[in-house]
């Protein structure tokens, strides 16, 4: 039945793929991209929550506060790596903390279109202190 159709549909399958797989392949990696950046923008900010609640409680019971809630923001959720957090007090009764990273990107994708290979975030917390 009609093998003069058949034979001339033999690389239709191929060309769609040629035409598909490039947008799929830039789709897959730019939700990787974005999820792996949200990922550590919520490290970031728990960390910061940490260093700031250790630093709320401890602040007039500890002398060294400051360091060990900068301590246990760093190694407790971000690592060792290129981060740095500060916690300072801002005004009478509130803690700050911020933790600040160089997240490298995983894939090409987002590289090329912010054209850099790593974004800079911060994570940042407010509390108050505990008395």
């Amino acid at each position: 039945m009609l093998k003069w159709l058949k034979k001339s549909q033999a690389g239709q399958a191929m060309v769609e793929m040629a035409l598909v797989l490039p947008v799929l392949i830039i789709l897959l990696g730019g939700i990787l991209d974005f999820g792996w950046l949200y990922y550590n923008k919520i490290a970031l900010t728990n960390a910061a929550r940490e260093g700031a609640r250790y630093a709320a409680i401890h602040y007039t019971t500890a002398p060294e506060w400051k360091q060990e809630s900068i301590d246990l923001s760093l190694d407790t959720y971000v690592g060792p790596g290129n981060a740095s957090a500060d916690v300072y007090k801002a005004g009478a009764s509130q803690i700050v903390a911020t933790v600040s990273a160089d997240i490298p990107i995983l894939t090409g994708v987002a590289s090329t279109i912010i054209g850099d290979d790593s974004v800079y975030m911060t994570g940042e917390c407010i509390m108050r202190i505990e008395n």
